[in-house]
């Protein structure tokens, strides 16, 4: 098992989930699901923060399936990170890490340039 690029802790606004970053791949824990969402990396094709109030975006320009993804914390609340990948059922997921700023510059390291 390789050493993670980045842990985010187990917060109040994550509902206790900790979500990793590892060199090939990104691991988010969900409670909901009852399991742990592993994301290769390989198959994520963008990712950034956004502001509150996630149905919001059908307002801000990014249309409708961009405003439903899945969120497995409490995204609405606070600063979150939209993930968007390449396939899957849920193609766009929301998730609350501790500083979402060095959470996303992680994730940029292990993004696969076409």
């Amino acid at each position: 098992m390789s050493k993670p690029i980045y842990v985010s802790p187990r917060s109040s606004k994550s509902f206790w989930q900790e979500y990793r970053i590892y060199s090939d791949r990104l691991e988010l824990q969900c409670k909901i699901a009852l399991n742990t969402l592993v994301i290769p990396a390989d198959d994520l094709l963008d990712i950034q923060i956004r502001p509150p109030l996630v149905f919001a975006d059908l307002f801000r320009g990014k249309g409708f399936v961009y405003a439903f993804p899945l969120k497995i914390d409490s995204a609405d609340t606070c600063r979150h990170v939209a993930i968007k990948r390449k396939s899957g059922f849920m193609k766009h997921i929301r998730c609350s890490p501790d500083d979402p700023d060095k959470f996303v510059a992680a994730c940029k390291t292990i993004i696969k340039k076409d």
